[in-house]
């Protein structure tokens, strides 16, 4: 099999994620909840966990419904964050979540002959020899949530963007915002691990945002700056025999180093032309 038929469907993947995830992720920052991401994703890998526990298949379609029903009780329940009004205590909730997840994924892969080597595999992944019918099924997943966020867009907006509470949407629209996260996260964990989801919902969004202003220059320029990135991650795991996720978050780290420098760049450019 040549490198053309396993990086391109790894890369319309990655294209579907980036995506979703830095739209998700400006929200995320936006909100200043910036671990809740892999909170969620770690509950996922959690659900998931239970399933291998009682025997099911690991990435199977038993396994994703136990992932995808904790990351969605999971989801309910940060529904109330908003109602938190320190900041530090917000995080501190989301940390205590996310450390005793991890804490229950490890125990109990623990007691399976192959648990560890699943911990492995939930937390890197292997987004390289996803499938096309993979492939297929997240994209009309992500596309029936681009449709509903695109149709609703100044509610969702409202939620993360708006101070004053007499303008929020309801308490609804808040549940269908971290809804969206379970099933964006569910889908993307069992394929990619929690280390690339976590970097593609925060590394671009927050690169882009060092140097543009709004959300939609911002939104644009995070896709721009996440897809160049990760194109050359997938590449350099193919060629080089290199764990994928790890590669593929290592280019990223790079992004806010070059946004930064851009950022410089620029600045003085303007202070000479002033």
């Amino acid at each position: 099999m040549d490198a053309w038929h396993i990086l391109l469907p790894a890369f319309i993947m990655t294209a579907l994620m980036i995506i979703t995830h830095t739209y998700l992720g400006l929200h995320v920052l936006a909100r200043g909840i910036i671990f809740v991401d892999l909170a969620l994703a770690q509950i996922s890998a959690l659900g998931a966990s239970v399933a291998f526990l009682l025997g099911k298949e690991a990435h199977g379609f038993e396994a994703q419904a136990f992932a995808f029903a904790a990351t969605l009780i999971a989801a309910l329940a940060f529904t109330g964050l908003h109602k938190i009004s320190s900041k530090t205590a917000r995080e501190v909730t989301i940390g205590c979540v996310y450390v005793v997840a991890t804490a229950l994924s490890l125990v109990i892969l623990s007691r399976t002959a192959q648990g560890m080597e699943e911990l492995k595999s939930l937390f890197n992944g292997n987004i390289l020899w996803v499938r096309w019918e993979d492939v297929a099924l997240v994209a009309i997943a992500y596309g029936a949530l681009v449709l509903l966020h695109a149709l609703q867009r100044k509610r969702f907006y409202a939620l993360s963007f708006t101070t004053d509470k007499n303008t929020r949407p309801s308490l609804l629209w808040e549940f269908l915002f971290f809804a969206s996260f379970a099933v964006v996260i569910t889908l993307a964990v069992n394929i990619a691990g929690i280390l690339l989801v976590f970097a593609f919902l925060i590394i671009p969004g927050f690169s882009a945002s060092l140097l543009v202003v709004s959300f939609g220059r911002r939104l644009i320029l995070g896709w721009v700056l996440g897809l160049s990135f990760s194109a050359i991650g997938l590449w350099l795991s193919f060629i080089a025999d290199l764990p994928v996720g790890a590669t593929v978050v290592s280019l990223l780290g790079l992004l806010p180093i070059v946004a930064m420098f851009l950022k410089l760049v620029v600045g003085q450019s303007v202070n000479n032309l002033s």
